[in-house]
């Protein structure tokens, strides 16, 4: 596999393990001669990502999400910058193998795959960023109560609760797992909801919706009833405003991620 164009996109490094890592990536692409650019993900833009072959995140599972959410085609790596104190869910290497596993690459050893995601509308309007792990339904205070209508195939239902986390397969392992124990095989081809702490009472009560798994031709419709509601993708993105009255929609992207999973 020949890599022309390279986009390193890295969080700022922390500790000496974080700093050793990135000199390791940097040096190994310029002893194969790899045409390649920085991008910190703290002041990332489409502009850098356009025409690279590779799209390769340093850091941990949010450099990786950060960066998915300006990818379009391009293929995408990620090595993790701390083992020990970092998640690695979409990182595939780290500095001790990185060399050998640049190598597979660039023979074409490698294996492919499609991760999901998720896109939102706002009032019939596009939410500019997909997901990759989930969409975050609530109050944009945490102590705050989420109030809303969830509709699901023609069940409608109010609830009061810390939010709803939509999510992808690969998100079904995040976030929502600390919500939920249930889990999605990552090549599933659904998705699925998780209503977060739902709060019964005197007017609340008797949720039906609270968790469910969907078929990819499924959609999640949700009313807001909040005055400071908001949409986050993958808790990295622009929170958008979700305000009383506004009607969104969630369901499967076509715009999946090629990610390279060693």
């Amino acid at each position: 596999m020949k890599l022309n164009r390279v986009l390193v996109v890295y969080t700022t490094p922390r500790t000496k393990e974080q700093k050793s890592t990135l000199d390791i990536v940097k040096r190994t692409l310029k002893k194969y001669k790899i045409n390649f650019k920085l991008a910190n993900r703290d002041r990332l833009s489409k502009k850098q990502f356009f025409d690279k072959d590779l799209v390769m995140a340093v850091g941990g599972d949010g450099t990786f999400l950060r960066a998915a959410q300006f990818v379009g085609r391009q293929l995408m790596f990620g090595v993790n910058a701390d083992p020990k104190n970092k998640e690695g869910f979409f990182m595939k290497s780290d500095k001790k193998n990185f060399g050998r596993e640049l190598k597979n690459i660039l023979k074409g050893k490698i294996k492919i795959k499609k991760l999901p995601r998720l896109e939102a509308y706002i009032n019939n309007k596009k939410i500019e960023t997909y997901a990759l792990n989930e969409f975050f339904i609530g109050a944009r205070k945490s102590y705050h109560a989420a109030k809303y209508v969830i509709q699901i195939n023609g069940r409608k239902e109010r609830q009061k609760s810390s939010g709803i986390l939509i999510t992808t397969p690969a998100g079904s392992h995040a976030w929502a797992k600390s919500c939920c124990s249930k889990t999605l095989p990552l090549d599933s081809r659904g998705f699925q909801f998780v209503v977060r702490e739902p709060y019964e009472g005197n007017v609340f009560k008797n949720y039906k919706l609270k968790y469910n798994a969907l078929s990819k031709n499924q959609k999640v419709n949700v009313t807001s009833e909040m005055l400071g509601g908001i949409i986050l993708a993958d808790s990295v993105g622009k929170e958008n405003n979700f305000k009383n009255g506004s009607k969104a929609i969630i369901k499967l992207s076509n715009n999946y991620i090629s990610a390279i999973w060693l």
